[in-house]
């Protein structure tokens, strides 16, 4: 009698498709696995398809969201499945509207420590991503109005994601009001100034220029971090005023890996130039922050030297630790 093979055992195999998923036995193994009975076997699915962009097994990944959602808690408890589907038919492209627009209401009630949650918060937020280029610009504003004050964070987060998606000056004002409204968790924040300069980088770096200067450091390095990954012309020198303003450590810490995200020759030379034994602490964020760069070329060398120039062991030992 054939033993049957656990769901651990069954991951493995998956996972060694990544070699080559798009051979005819990978998708054959893939779609099999979108049918089967745990759900995360199915989330694992979903993810390699994403990871391949393979838009041929589309029907295989609505079908398989379908059947979950039919007696969910049990089928998909977490929504970890239909997650990951949702992730997937945005990733190869996926535009049909309806069903985004049923999954941006989508809600999934579940017992959690003595309460409730509602586990569909993602699916909603990745939702109004999969809209954002398949329905008309206004209807898109009023689902993420409404997303951008959902209960749940990520909901929040994938209304302000789908609003930089976008692209579209429209989408501004939405976006000035939510910042603005303030009380919000420091992702959402962030999330929000990363949309406000994708649609609007001018206009849209000046005005969240302030909260650079807020008392809460969290929300100061949220829009730290959407500025260095804007790499917007005027970003360097917003991030260094910045940075020899704050005073808090860890802050500062955090706005020179901002600086680090920039990669311009500019960024470059500031961050080499801190590299010295006068503060020990401010080199060795500077060496780290360098190190987004990886750990080859000519900034690679640049800071070696510049390590060994210093004669720390300490400076050292943080250049060569991964």
């Amino acid at each position: 009698m054939n033993t049957p093979i656990s769901i651990s055992q069954q991951l493995a195999e998956l996972s060694q498709l990544r070699d080559d998923l798009r051979t005819p036995e990978a998708k054959a193994q893939l779609k099999s696995a979108l049918a089967n009975a745990s759900n995360r076997i199915v989330e694992r699915a979903a993810e390699l398809i994403a990871e391949a962009e393979d838009a041929s097994l589309t029907p295989d990944l609505v079908k398989a969201y379908r059947r979950l959602k039919r007696n969910p808690l049990k089928k998909d408890p977490g929504c970890l499945a239909k997650q990951a589907i949702v992730k997937a038919l945005i990733q190869v492209g996926y535009t049909d509207p309806e069903f985004f627009r049923e999954g941006i209401v989508y809600e999934q009630v579940e017992p959690y420590w003595g309460g409730q949650i509602d586990t569909a918060a993602e699916i909603r937020g990745d939702c109004a991503i999969g809209l954002a280029h398949c329905i008309p610009v206004l209807e898109l504003l009023n689902h993420c109005a409404k997303l951008l004050a959902d209960e749940y964070v990520e909901a929040r987060m994938g209304a302000a994601q789908a609003l930089g998606a976008l692209g579209q000056p429209e989408a501004g004002p939405l976006l000035r009001l939510k910042l603005l409204a303030g009380n919000e968790t420091p992702e959402v924040h962030g999330e929000c100034c990363s949309a406000l300069l994708k649609i609007d980088p001018l206009e849209g770096l000046e005005f969240i220029k302030p909260f650079l200067a807020s008392e809460n450091a969290d929300q100061c390095v949220q829009t730290a971090l959407a500025v260095g990954e804007s790499k917007l012309p005027g970003a360097f020198d917003l991030l260094r005023n910045t940075w020899g303003r704050r005073s808090e450590l860890n802050v500062r810490e955090s706005l020179l890996l901002c600086v680090g995200l920039l990669r311009t020759t500019e960024s470059q030379d500031f961050l080499l130039s801190l590299i010295d034994t006068r503060d020990l602490r401010t080199a060795a964020d500077a060496i780290n922050a360098i190190k987004l760069n990886g750990e080859v070329g000519e900034i690679h060398q640049r800071t070696e030297a510049a390590v060994e120039k210093t004669g720390s062991e300490e400076l050292r030992q943080v250049f060569l630790d991964e």
